[in-house]
């Protein structure tokens, strides 16, 4: 099998994890710096997004980091609920927050909370591509 450039750059992120032991029982993540640079993003101009690290932190939870860009009008995905809370760092941008179907514009730099069980969903609502920062405590054993 031949691989270009372009696949083993796709392939760092998840083979830093196997070498970190991120994600198997027992060890937890490692304290580090996730170099920009070095974390690929997958997905086009409508909707791309990068996970910078995913695994148990020292008390048993999985902890998400992610970056997600979205282009103009783009909805992150329908309305939906799960089981952990959702911190969201606006960096880029303007978005229209959904909570049970009340909605918000909220600008570059705000900080958005999802409560846990709430059905919730986000859409860029400016006219230039919005970016944003996810970190989710997802529970014990949720991975995903």
């Amino acid at each position: 099998m031949t691989l270009s450039r372009r696949d083993v750059v796709m392939l760092l992120p998840a083979l830093a994890a196997t070498q970190s032991g991120a994600g198997q029982q027992g060890s937890t993540l490692p304290g580090r710096v996730y170099q920009s640079a070095q974390v690929p993003y997958a997905g086009d101009d409508r909707k791309k997004a990068r996970r910078f690290l995913l695994g148990p932190e020292d008390s048993g939870f999985n902890l998400e980091v992610h970056e997600t860009v979205l282009g103009p009008g783009t909805e992150t995905h329908p309305p939906h609920t799960h089981e952990h809370e959702e911190i969201i760092i606006l960096v880029e941008g303007t978005v229209e927050v959904s909570v049970d179907g009340r909605k918000e514009i909220v600008g570059t730099g705000s900080v958005i909370y999802y409560e846990a069980n709430r059905p919730h969903s986000l859409r860029n609502a400016g006219t230039v591509p919005c970016r944003y920062y996810v970190v989710e405590l997802r529970g014990r054993n949720v991975s995903g």
